[in-house]
């Protein structure tokens, strides 16, 4: 069995691979093409004498997707992992309305769902792996055997770390040994930071009872309304999301059910989705065209509303309206650090360098002197495996490369590959986890828990007795001399030796604490005669000198019906 590989589309992103499996006793060589993406000729590419044998699709973005229609031929299956197969025929639907893709009617019918290994053709097999980077994407192991041997492939697609959407992500302790990685290098240094201002932005927006309206692309949609709606659970303050359009169609085929989130496929009425205290998501990224310009065609003119635009870089953002303007660039891509990470964890011999702007790319180059790294941005075929032994890059020397297989022998014993049993390893699957976590989704969580988090009513400092105090002429309140246990106001503020103190800054206590406890103080004197129902209700900034209070519950009251409000303590 020999192994050779070619960029597919190194011009236009690289993020395509073919792989030819040459197999002696064969007459035909058997081909693979790993992602099908912008401007994939396979007519140009397959000799008379190659086929095309499967089709590996990594995530459903169209630079990964959008020669698909064209690449089918001979009779190929489409392998994606599960969630992606899911979604693929509303994906492939809505960009043929979109996108000069060609009749994506045959490819739903080639489109088979991957969980677990597969035979491509004799020799050669493939399962899918979590790849983070976006809902339901996954990298692929390919296994091919020589002999009594298997070695073993890994093409990472786009990918990162941490989950996307309560999907893992790659793992970087796989429990085959990898021979070569095909690695996407596109990196992204800030997206954690960017991920959680422009979530923070929207819910600060919707607590203010501003109606927000999100446009991103539909898998970003479904990453934010995921988290948005698990945010909303854990902070035990709701944010109601609303997803439109493509983006509601894609959050039921992949199955969720997260609180708080309605999926919309159809609406008649913009204004319907855009109520002031709700977010609701539509695409595309920037309110140009389709359900994001009919719903910003609503608040355009709104100065209480807010539009926010999630990109990935490579549009250009509505800059002003009258109504609040965001865009945050929103690139889920690792660090580089993870990338270095992964190869140093995974130890293979060959690293293929691709899907990353040239000056990514050169920098692998001469990155790695104990391994075999292609980094070039052209179409050559480039063969990797031929007469049992890995095979080096033409233009090294030859001291170069037994420098380079000395290195790896000492640390690996040789490539000669795993013992073929069944292709039964167990590898980690593409499924969502059961339950939510924030933090390995790369959401700074602390800050979230410090400005919207619930009163937390144990951390409250005691309040004193005020009973013989006179809230008219008393300028703080007099603890109770009877009640010893009580502290006095400047006690509380002082006192910060005591073990069980909450660790509040001095300088804010006094500003803040002697102040809360002289109304509370006088609050108690109030007994206000009030009768009928009790609601919780928030103060909102309706604009234009308006404020609002936005019932936290639902009740049965009547447009322009009045009642009293009282103000009153939490704990009451």
């Amino acid at each position: 069995m020999n192994l050779s590989y070619q960029h597919a589309n190194p011009s236009k992103g690289g993020g395509s691979y073919l792989l030819r499996f040459r197999d002696p006793p064969h007459e035909r060589t058997a081909c693979v093409l790993v992602d099908s993406g912008v401007d994939v000729d396979l007519d140009a590419l397959l000799d008379d004498d190659e086929y095309l044998a499967a089709v590996l699709l990594t995530h459903a973005h169209l630079d990964h997707y959008a020669s698909l229609a064209d690449s089918l031929r001979d009779g190929a299956p489409v392998y994606a992992a599960e969630p992606t197969a899911n979604v693929l025929e509303d994906v492939l639907t809505e960009g043929e309305k979109n996108y000069e893709i060609g009749a994506t009617g045959s490819v739903a019918d080639a489109i088979e769902p991957l969980s677990g290994w597969k035979t491509l053709v004799p020799d050669v097999e493939v399962a899918p792996v979590p790849a983070g980077h976006a809902p339901g994407a996954g990298g692929f192991v390919v296994q091919f055997h020589d002999g009594s041997w298997a070695n073993h492939l890994l093409f990472t697609g786009d990918f990162t770390t941490r989950r996307v959407a309560g999907y893992p992500g790659l793992q970087t302790d796989l429990p085959v040994d990898i021979d070569a990685l095909f690695v996407n290098v596109s990196t992204t240094d800030d997206f954690e930071e960017a991920l959680s201002d422009s979530l923070f932005s929207i819910v600060e927006r919707v607590q203010a009872g501003s109606s927000v309206l999100v446009t991103a692309s539909a898998l970003t949609a479904v990453h934010y309304a995921y988290l948005l709606g698990h945010l909303g659970e854990r902070l035990d303050e709701s944010v109601p999301v609303t997803l439109a359009g493509q983006a509601a169609k894609l959050y039921a085929d992949f199955g969720y059910d997260v609180p708080n989130v309605e999926a919309v496929p159809v609406f008649d009425s913009p204004t319907d989705l855009l109520e002031r205290g709700t977010v609701t998501f539509a695409g595309p990224e920037v309110p140009s065209e389709g359900s994001a310009c009919r719903l910003f065609g609503a608040i355009e003119d709104d100065s209480s509303a807010t539009l926010v635009q999630l990109t990935g870089g490579a549009t250009d953002p509505v800059e002003t309206a009258a109504c609040t303007v965001y865009d945050f660039e929103v690139a889920n891509h690792p660090p580089l650090a993870v990338i270095v990470e992964l190869v140093d964890r995974l130890d293979p011999v060959h690293v293929v360098a691709g899907h990353g702007p040239r000056r990514a790319l050169r920098n692998f180059r001469g990155r790695y002197d104990e391994r075999f790294v292609w980094a070039s941005d052209d179409d050559r075929e480039q063969t990797l495996y031929a007469d049992g032994r890995w095979s080096p890059p033409p233009w090294l020397s030859e001291t170069a490369v037994q420098s380079i297989r000395a290195q790896d022998w000492k640390s690996n014993g040789g490539r000669f590959g795993e013992l073929v049993a069944e292709a039964d390893e167990s590898l980690p699957e593409v499924v969502r986890a059961a339950d939510p976590d924030l933090e390995a989704e790369g959401l700074d969580v602390d800050r979230f828990d410090g400005r919207f988090g619930a009163r937390d009513e144990s951390a409250d400092l005691p309040v004193p007795d005020s009973s013989d105090s006179d809230p008219v002429t008393t300028d703080s309140p007099t603890p109770d001399s009877n009640a010893p246990d009580s502290p006095s106001p400047d006690a509380l503020v002082s006192d910060t030796s005591d073990p069980d103190w909450p660790g509040v800054p001095e300088e804010a206590v006094n500003e803040t604490e002697t102040f809360r406890l002289e109304v509370l103080s006088r609050l108690d004197e109030l007994e206000p005669e009030v009768s009928g129902r009790h609601f919780r209700a928030r103060v909102v900034d309706g604009g234009d000198d308006v404020t609002m209070l936005r019932l936290m519950e639902d009740v049965d009251l009547e447009h322009g019906e009045e009642m009293a409000v009282v103000v009153a303590d939490d704990e009451e």
